[in-house]
């Protein structure tokens, strides 16, 4: 009977990792395909110049993502990859600084602030703007430290869960810089791992 049960439970786990599966590549063939509708637009418009930047941004895009998901921080590659597929009142843009490095021993630390000011900033915004925050992972640090930047634009109507967030003692994380108006935000966290504490 155990036996069975166990046969059922990975059937059914692989059939909902397929049905996951497609939809990821469901997602991500759909926000392809509105880029190169963007192309083609400008190339019926004969603004090649545009065409170019378009191209451009992808390329980019497309090398952050790849240094993301060569970090070894599966479940926080996860998040950021797919954050834009839901509803939000932010866009999240982000980007790596440095080489890939194998920042596992970070994962849980940049996937717990991460959500934290995720959430802060998408229920702190005015939901009638364009709101925009771009993550930046900084690998190269010379104590070989992670560090973080939250660098927002858009309208907040509401600084006080960021302030909250500002006076809250974490632990493994050191708050570097912190400059938040209603218009826009910077903020850069310091993380270290755990056992170095």
């Amino acid at each position: 009977m155990e036996e069975i049960s166990s046969k059922q439970n990975e059937k059914l786990t692989h059939v909902a990792l397929t049905n996951e599966l497609i939809y990821l590549l469901s997602r991500s063939r759909h926000d392809w395909m509105n880029k190169l509708q963007l192309i083609k637009g400008n190339l019926t418009l004969e603004k090649y110049d545009r065409v170019f930047e378009i191209i451009e941004e992808m390329v980019i895009e497309a090398q952050h993502e790849s240094k993301l998901s060569n970090l070894k921080i599966p479940q926080l590659a996860y998040y950021f990859l797919t954050f834009n597929w839901e509803s939000h009142f932010i866009t999240l843009e982000y980007e790596v600084l440095g080489e890939a490095r194998d920042l596992s021993a970070y994962e849980s630390q940049l996937l717990t602030v991460s959500r934290e000011l995720f959430s802060i900033f998408d229920q702190s915004v005015c939901q009638k703007t364009e709101n925009h925050l771009t993550v930046t992972f900084q690998t190269d640090h010379e104590e070989n430290d992670v560090i973080l930047y939250f660098d927002f634009k858009g309208k907040l109507t509401s600084l006080d869960a960021l302030n909250a967030f500002h006076d809250a003692n974490y632990p493994c994380m050191s708050i570097m810089q912190f400059h938040v108006t209603s218009h826009e935000s910077m903020i850069e966290l310091c993380l270290r791992q755990e056992r170095d504490m």
